[in-house]
């Protein structure tokens, strides 16, 4: 039987050197915070998805991903290997761009976002105010 997250409950996983770094990163965002994020569930997957592919595109590599649950909030940090000078933005979108509206989505889904500095890189973090939910008894 699989252990059920609880309120404090941090999960770190290791998202270098896999090819399939978006996919892992939804599967453990699915199967660590579903309980807390309830219908918020999908727009936290597409968030941690633009996180870890803009990591993938614009630094030198994702690093990991840290899911961290407390009463109030789930927080989703993707933590890049650096090689950039740059931060993450939102900035205005060319309309005839085919990219560039990533941030735009964390932005409109998420509470709030961040970054800070991380290790050799930086940590980009989605937070989801969950109004204390947890998660429901068997």
């Amino acid at each position: 039987m699989e252990a059920r997250p609880s309120a404090g409950a941090c999960r770190v996983i290791s998202l270098a050197g896999s090819g399939r770094a978006e996919q892992r990163a939804r599967e453990a965002v699915r199967n660590t915070c579903s309980e807390f994020l309830g219908a918020r569930l999908p727009d936290a997957l597409l968030v941690v998805t633009e996180l870890v592919a803009n990591a993938a595109a614009h630094t030198a590599g994702v690093r990991g991903l840290m899911l961290h649950h407390d009463r109030n909030a789930t927080l989703l940090t993707v933590f890049d290997k650096g090689g950039t000078t740059s931060w993450p933005r939102v900035a205005e979108a060319d309309p005839l761009a085919e990219s560039g509206r990533g941030l735009h989505l964390v932005a409109a889904l998420a509470d709030s976002w961040h970054t800070r500095p991380a290790l050799e890189g930086k940590a980009v973090t989605a937070v989801f105010r969950t109004g204390g939910r947890e998660p429901e008894a068997d």
